[in-house]
């Protein structure tokens, strides 16, 4: 009997080593498939453009600034792009976490009787929109965003109903009711239940939902190409996507002046898409290594079925 417990244990543990060697195999592979290509966008921004027209290589063939000068060069129109990206993103992302952790609340509410009714009206919206035509005469003669920071604000950024459904999970599966109930017997009224337990007690899930807030906003350049005309407004996004579609535009048309031609020929056009997109990425790169932690905690509490 002791001697097949033993030999149930070495399989076990056989098993349980072989599952770790398979799953640091996989992991491995998954790094890879994420790192190699930002290895490649940044060696890119540093190639000349004649080597990359025999293609991408990680070692290229002829290392060149000129995506990084051609940046630099207009770098007081990057600066002001960065900075309103920056406000609306800090901006939105508070006002993303209040609305949503408040909207959830409720919901997560026991005593709250219509709260089914709203989590359906709240499911609903995620599987059912009036497309962009109404969204947009909607937000422009209605709310007239156009030609305003709002427009980065308020479109479809505030709150999102997967995101509210998270931290009401959250709520349910780590806040126990009978704290609530102490609170209440306390004579705590809702705002204090709200703002002095629930949400200290929900940094995982916030902290998660804050990122993708905070990515949806940094990231968000429809906006900008559907509302905003007036340059000044525009964000690094919306400004790098006009960049690009500019130097696109030069290097396809054809003019017959020489110093034009010259000038296309001297245009970074793949490096300074990659470059690009360099910049754009290095805030992402710099926040994500500090709220690793609490935001794997977040996703994997905040999407169990409460």
């Amino acid at each position: 009997m002791a001697k097949n417990k033993n030999k149930n244990k070495i399989v076990l543990m056989r098993g349980e080593r072989e599952f770790h060697y398979l799953a640091l195999v996989v992991m491995t592979l998954l790094m890879l498939f994420c790192v190699v290509p930002l290895i490649l966008m940044l060696t890119v921004s540093f190639s000349s453009e004649n080597s990359l027209l025999h293609g991408y290589r990680f070692i290229p063939d002829e290392w060149s600034f000129d995506a990084y000068a051609f940046m630099w060069a207009k770098r007081a129109t990057i600066f002001r792009a960065y900075g309103l990206t920056i406000v609306v993103t800090v901006i939105g992302t508070i006002i993303n976490l209040i609305m949503t952790s408040m909207f959830a609340y409720p919901l997560s509410r026991r005593d709250f009787k219509p709260r089914n009714v709203i989590a359906f009206a709240l499911f609903f919206t995620m599987l059912f929109n009036g497309g962009m035509t109404a969204s947009y005469m909607v937000w422009t003669r209605l709310f007239h965003i156009k030609d305003s920071i709002l427009a980065y604000l308020l479109p479809g950024s505030l709150m999102g109903g997967m995101n509210v459904m998270m931290v009401r999970n959250y709520f349910n599966a780590n806040i126990p009711y009978s704290i609530i109930e102490a609170a209440r017997l306390d004579g705590a009224r809702d705002w204090t239940i709200y703002s002095k337990i629930m949400v200290p007690l929900s940094k995982p899930i916030m902290t998660t939902i804050g990122l993708f807030a905070a990515l949806g906003y940094w990231n968000n350049w429809t906006a900008g190409i559907y509302y905003i005309n007036d340059p000044k407004l525009y964000t690094i996004q919306v400004y790098l996507k006009k960049l690009m579609d500019s130097i696109q535009f030069l290097k396809t048309t054809d003019l017959s002046n020489e110093a034009v031609l010259l000038a296309q020929r001297s245009l970074p056009s793949e490096s300074a898409r990659m470059a690009v997109a360099i910049i754009a990425l290095i805030p992402v790169l710099l926040v994500y290594p500090f709220i690793q932690g609490e935001l794997i905690k977040g996703m994997v509490v905040g999407g169990v079925k409460g």
